[in-house]
């Protein structure tokens, strides 16, 4: 593929996947709700456990933080990766990159009906993407691009 499609999907990704997480945090707390209750449902009937506790509810919620993130961070990774060479340095602005955008996402949720801000979440976001900008260092190598 050629650099310049490259970089053309590298940005539509990145910046298609920062629209589904303001999407996520524009729902309600009822909707959110309502949303990790359903993915409770669903792990239920696979695995055949009940998983309908408080415990279980915040766990998934925490997990898709962090899923997001990661996500959010691999894709951030993929984008720089088009234009220069990644180095240590340029790793930790990308973290800080993704930490910024964990803080203004949760900003943005105080404006939400039943939503409010959360350090912890901010926590978690910046871990997720911290793991994602590794893991993907890690499987694209050099010598994998």
């Amino acid at each position: 593929m050629k650099k310049k499609n490259k970089r053309i999907l590298s940005w539509t990704g990145l910046i298609s996947w920062m629209f589904l997480i303001f999407f996520f945090s524009s729902q309600t707390g009822s909707e959110s709700s309502n949303l990790s209750n359903g993915v409770l449902s669903f792990l239920s009937s696979i695995i055949h456990i009940s998983l309908d506790n408080q415990l279980f509810h915040l766990l998934i919620r925490k997990l898709a933080h962090l899923t997001v993130y990661l996500i959010l961070g691999a894709l951030l990774i993929n984008l720089f990766k088009q234009y220069q060479n990644i180095t240590k340095k340029k790793m930790i602005i990308m973290i800080l990159l993704c930490m910024l955008y964990a803080i203004s996402d949760e900003f943005h949720q105080s404006f939400v009906a039943n939503r409010s801000p959360m350090v912890i979440d901010v926590l978690i976001d910046t871990l997720g993407s911290t793991i994602g900008i590794y893991l993907y260092k890690i499987v694209k190598k050099p010598n994998n691009s």
